[in-house]
């Protein structure tokens, strides 16, 4: 779906979408409150979208579509590039940002990776799905993930040599306990320190340089594939890991990070990375 009140810029969006054969143009809108109704009603998968719109704004849109979980993606363009609109734009759940005047090549190299995501999204909910259907018998037959497995994604992350990998290990390979008592992530940090007490292990059982170990550990991961992605976007592990294992918007706030363009580094969630890093293992 394009959206834009220039009749001309939605010309060009719809040119570029059928002449690269990216998808097919199911609904145009000029105006904001028009074309909230029509992504309600037409479901796109994606969605070209003006900031600035009369009535309802792009940002506005964005958000509200979000809180009804619509399973649409949006690439927002516009001439408005002010970093703290920009940030706006993201902050709303937006993939990517495109400055006008319209560059062709852009436009398809950015439609064609929202399209990967949508198509790898697709992917890990199929192994949710499967997950899901054999978890119980995989915890009823005391089944836990190879340890060489878990070493083999952690060095693929670069990440096996930090002292936050033992951790993580510990905790991927107790999983099925952890999630079938629902446990929360300061229920996991106590889970770990009282694994290592029992144990007596020289590694420390404090809480909270459980949590800093592990979170160094995951924000290395972080780094390392946003580096990768700056070097090439197409690149294998980033296309494997980073919206697995993170959320893409925080990877691109770390590639921004790196690349000098913002002070803010991506953020980590320690939940998501272990929830994505038992689906890579099943």
């Amino acid at each position: 779906m394009v959206v834009d009140d220039d009749k001309a810029i939605r010309r060009i969006l719809s040119g570029i979408v059928e002449n690269y054969r990216l998808g097919e143009i199911v609904a145009e809108a000029e105006e904001g409150e028009e074309a909230f109704k029509k992504i309600l009603s037409v479901k796109p998968d994606i969605v070209l979208i003006d900031l600035l719109l009369p009535g309802k704004d792009g940002v506005e849109i964005v958000r509200e579509a979000k809180e009804r979980a619509l399973n649409t993606y949006f690439i927002m363009i516009s001439q408005v590039e002010t970093k703290s609109m920009v940030g706006k734009a993201y902050e709303s759940g937006i993939e990517f940002f495109i400055k006008k005047p319209i560059n062709v090549m852009e436009t398809v190299k950015v439609i064609s990776k929202v399209e990967e995501l949508i198509k790898m999204k697709n992917t890990l909910n199929k192994i949710k799905e499967t997950v899901a259907i054999v978890e119980n018998k995989k915890v009823e037959e005391g089944k836990c993930p190879s340890p060489k497995r878990i070493d083999y994604i952690l060095a693929d992350i670069g990440i096996l040599a930090e002292t936050g990998a033992e951790d993580i290990k510990i905790l991927l390979e107790n999983y099925d306990y952890i999630k079938r008592n629902n446990l929360g992530m300061q229920e996991i940090y106590q889970f770990l320190s009282d694994y290592y007490e029992n144990t007596g292990s020289k590694k420390s059982s404090d809480i909270k340089a459980i949590e800093m170990r592990m979170r160094r550990a995951i924000s290395k991961a972080l780094s390392n594939l946003a580096m990768q992605g700056m070097e090439n976007y197409d690149n294998e592990q980033l296309l494997r890991y980073a919206n697995i294992l993170f959320e893409y918007k925080e990877v691109r706030k770390e590639m921004d990070f790196l690349k000098g363009r913002t002070k803010e580094r991506g953020k980590v969630n320690v939940k998501k990375f272990l929830e994505g890093f038992m689906l890579l293992l099943n």
